[in-house]
């Protein structure tokens, strides 16, 4: 049943679910703009505890939903629905895009502020530099390697749980006058513990998929750190594993060919999951 939803879910996405209602920012959104005059009023955003019981009231809903019927099917449909929706990355698919044509028609001032928007913190001329190529392994991981995970370990909830928190963590980032700006290092700290092993399991099948040799003394001088960021982590050893030449930096080569990383890496996740499924480890 994991495999199977995770795989139909993968196949829509590719299709095309690229709609608002695809999205977990529109539901995130819609859920906080709801109860935002809640959120005042009770004082919930005053206390850890409350806070941490409003972010954990969706994956509750969608934890009763799951099981209001033993049927598979119901199950199926719904592990689809909530993954197609925790997938949803139309907006840096769009950006990824635009960037694509902007390199294509050499405006460099077009696709540097794409990058920006997509996620590049430093270009490869700046300081602590970091490749889109590495940008997009970062992306792919947040919304397909670790919502993938977090399904498999928990299922539906675990999911919308991780794509719920990186959706807030986005907000609060973008928006320090959101209604739960004061909560940034909380949901930051539960971000990073939730990202932590995924992580260090996504980088490792870089080196499976990827030049195994140059990526293994990246992947063991960050994995085992618990300082290191999870960021830092995907990123170098994908950056290792794939041996991209630096003169191709900030080229479309480059940012394909992490792309065709990224994706091998889900297929070995894939695999993965049918092995443990297969030894009786998942159902």
């Amino acid at each position: 049943m994991i495999l199977v939803s995770i795989i139909i879910a993968l196949i829509f996405e590719r299709l095309g679910a690229r709609s608002n209602y695809w999205q977990i920012s529109y539901y995130a959104n819609g859920y906080l703009n709801r109860s935002n005059g809640l959120l005042v009023k009770t004082g919930l955003l005053g206390s850890k505890v409350g806070f941490l019981i409003w972010l954990a009231l969706p994956i509750f809903a969608v934890a009763g939903v799951y099981f209001l019927s033993d049927f598979v099917l119901w199950h199926l449909g719904i592990n689809v629905v909530i993954l197609l929706v925790c997938f949803g990355c139309a907006k840096q698919r769009a950006l990824y895009k635009a960037y694509l044509n902007a390199l294509t028609r050499d405006d460099t001032t077009a696709a540097y502020l794409y990058a920006q928007q997509i996620g590049q913190k430093h270009t490869a001329n700046e300081e602590n530099n970091e490749t889109l190529g590495q940008t997009l392994a970062w992306v792919n991981f947040r919304f397909y390697c670790a919502v993938i995970f977090w399904f498999v370990v928990l299922g539906a909830p675990g999911a919308v749980l991780y794509a719920l928190i990186r959706t807030y963590a986005d907000l609060v980032r973008e928006d320090h006058k959101v209604v739960f700006a004061k909560r940034f290092k909380l949901l930051h700290q539960i971000l990073f513990w939730l990202d932590w092993l995924p992580a260090r399991i996504t980088s490792f099948g870089y080196l499976v998929i990827g030049n195994f040799n140059k990526g293994t003394s990246c992947w063991l001088h960050y994995a085992l750190n618990f300082h290191s960021a999870n960021r830092k982590v995907v990123t170098c050893t994908a950056l290792a594993a794939e041996q991209v030449e630096k003169r191709y930096y900030g080229c479309t080569y480059e940012a394909t060919c992490m792309i065709k990383l990224v994706k091998r890496n889900v297929l070995f996740y894939l695999v993965l999951i049918a092995l443990l499924t297969l030894f009786g480890g998942l159902s």
